[in-house]
């Protein structure tokens, strides 16, 4: 088992274990955390859509000279509408991800995550406040020596400080004492930054899944392992 504290650096981030009183800290985390994403995803599924206005803007505006005018601010405002009802469908979206998170195992985190060695969920803190998260798990959906890596979030006001690094530091050290062979995760394109981490520490991509919906196909799964050496 990880030993409750387990990192005490200089800029006064400490990792330890979860503990019980952290319960709310971590699900408003994950919150702020995945609520961020929101605007990356719309980084990611806009441009596609912003060409296509684009293109139809000459027909429209070649259009508006040959019959009316008026054209251009129906097209202006029909584009807008379009825009509009495409975010709000990216915000659902997230939020319907975000609420299936804390009604599954983030509402179990202690039974999910701490109930025997092969689970583990890990806290950063700072100056006495819990900033960040992540959980590792392993269940009788993966194979023998595979265990997943969940739930990495940092507070938005505290990233660019390393913690994210000082989270995973911790949890590939547990994955070797418990003698696993391999960590997955599964993530978005989205977020990227989370990726060039993942990417940093020898993490490689092995497979890249399409979002379900049509409407958001440019926002694509990427699934990641790596092989742990002892």
């Amino acid at each position: 088992m990880s030993s409750p504290l387990k990192t005490n650096d200089s800029n006064g981030v400490k990792v330890r274990s979860y503990q019980s009183a952290d319960y709310r800290d971590c699900r408003e985390i994950f919150t702020q955390g995945m609520e961020q994403l929101i605007k990356l995803v719309a980084q990611v599924v806009f441009p596609r859509y912003c060409w296509v206005i684009a293109a139809l803007s000459a027909f429209v505006f070649l259009a508006a000279f040959k019959y009316s005018l008026w054209l251009v601010p129906l097209y202006i405002f029909a584009c807008f509408v379009v825009l509009s009802l495409l975010y709000v469908h990216v915000y659902l979206e997230c939020w319907k991800y975000i609420n299936s998170c804390l009604a599954t195992d983030l509402k179990k985190i202690e039974t999910i995550y701490m109930a025997n060695d092969g689970c583990h969920m890990w806290v950063a803190e700072w100056n006495g406040k819990v900033v960040g998260m992540v959980g590792l798990v392993h269940n009788e959906s993966h194979k023998p020596g595979v265990a997943e890596l969940q739930r990495m979030s940092v507070s938005p006001a505290c990233r660019r400080m390393g913690i994210a690094g000082k989270l995973l530091d911790e949890l590939l050290k547990h994955a070797k004492e418990q003698n696993f062979e391999k960590v997955v995760l599964t993530t978005t394109s989205a977020q990227t930054p989370a990726i060039r981490l993942y990417k940093k520490y020898g993490f490689k991509l092995i497979a890249l899944f399409p979002y379900p919906q049509k409407l958001l196909a440019d926002l694509q799964y990427s699934s990641f392992d790596l092989k742990l050496n002892y």
